[in-house]
């Protein structure tokens, strides 16, 4: 079987040419493209009044708005920032997971499986915000026929920092621990590469940001809490 650095490399460069020959232009937050409007709702973490992330209530995650903070990395430098990270206080970051169905490996198709352009968007927090959140369309329809009208990235959201690239996932790729899971925002395809490759990364986090308290609420909580103990104390002599 090809291998899926190898599937990625021929398939940039048709990819390339084709943006290249039809001009095609960042857009942002298509209206009625996708299910974004109602589904992805922004949250403001640090308090500035600036949207810094988007929370997705289909996966129950939230995504950091940047999509592309650092720039290329190979994974275990993409985890580890990701792992790492902490935007206005909060932790708990996390590259986008991914699902291994079928046999394990990559399960190349054109349609339906966990590897390839339509994937299933259940095997992968990217493939679902590609295809389901924004409504983007890959390079090639169902068929296997491409280029089909309207492909790409057309629709990013409002995300900043347009991700026309291939976005690292945490998962490691079960058959070679050599690798691991990718999504391509270009041409729609989830495949695999070697982690010495350095791709791109975004930051997704379990649940809402909303629902976390800030930090400095944790510490009146816990002021409170000491205030009602001593007054407690106080009673009982």
């Amino acid at each position: 079987m090809e291998s899926g650095f190898m599937k990625r490399a021929a398939l940039g460069a048709a990819v390339g040419a084709a943006l290249l020959a039809a001009g095609l232009a960042q857009a942002d937050g298509v209206p009625g493209q996708g299910t974004w409007e109602t589904t992805l709702l922004p949250r403001d973490i640090d308090g500035d009044t600036v949207t810094d992330a988007f929370y997705e209530t289909v996966l129950d995650i939230t995504w950091l708005r940047n999509a592309n903070v650092n720039g290329a990395m190979d994974w275990d430098t993409a985890k580890t920032w990701a792992n790492t990270l902490v935007v206005g206080g909060l932790g708990g970051w996390r590259l986008p997971n991914v699902v291994d169905t079928g046999a394990p490996g990559c399960d190349w198709s054109d349609s339906g499986t966990d590897c390839g352009h339509n994937v299933d968007t259940a095997t992968g927090e990217m493939p679902h915000l590609f295809y389901v959140t924004l409504g983007n369309k890959a390079y090639v329809d169902t068929s296997g026929s491409g280029p089909q009208p309207g492909w790409g990235l057309t629709n990013t959201g409002g995300f900043q920092n347009s991700f026309f690239y291939d976005i690292w996932s945490g998962t490691e790729y079960a058959p070679n621990p050599n690798h691991a899971w990718y999504f391509c925002t270009n041409s729609g395809a989830q495949s695999f590469d070697h982690k010495s490759d350095e791709l791109y990364a975004v930051a997704v986090r379990p649940g809402d940001v909303a629902a976390v308290p800030e930090p400095q609420t944790y510490a009146l909580l816990v002021l409170g809490l000491s205030a009602v103990m001593v007054a407690a104390r106080r009673r009982q002599l």
